[in-house]
């Protein structure tokens, strides 16, 4: 009886054991300098101070002088890095919002172009914006 008791003891411990391991997280967490976390937000556009395209699909602004988004485009705006006289449209109001309908609008060798916002994002400052660009833009090694 004794063995048949250490037996069933063996075998409760490794379904145990491997019920422990089936439910350990698998994924790993990337502290090699990653972009931060950016959380979705609004910003009044009649108080943004600088617009810099960080590539065709992203723009950071500068609002006031502690607050910092990331813009992403619905398409890629292939002109959007070199853009010039860079401002927000189609909105009704000036408080701009992921998928509001509002726009980016800016001359491509002296004519009008335009991107729709699709992701307004608060970021810690241009720096943060750049890291997420890059994170989201740079291929990843297929493993």
């Amino acid at each position: 009886m004794h063995r048949k008791q250490r037996t069933a003891t063996w075998l409760l411990s490794l379904i145990s054991m491997v019920l422990a391991l089936a439910c350990t997280s698998t994924q790993r967490i990337d502290t090699s300098g990653s972009a931060p976390a950016a959380q979705e937000a609004c910003f009044d556009s009649s108080r943004v101070r600088s617009f810099s395209p960080l590539h065709e699909r992203f723009v950071y602004v500068r609002v006031g002088s502690d607050e910092h988004y990331l813009l992403t485009m619905g398409s890629v705006c292939i002109s959007l890095p070199f853009a010039t006289g860079i401002t927000i449209s189609g909105t009704t109001f000036s408080r701009v919002c992921s998928d509001t309908g509002a726009m980016i609008t800016y001359q491509d060798s002296g004519v009008p172009a335009f991107c729709r916002i699709i992701r307004v994002e608060a970021v810690a400052s241009r720096e943060a914006a750049r890291k997420l660009v890059e994170d989201r833009t740079t291929p990843k090694p297929k493993s």
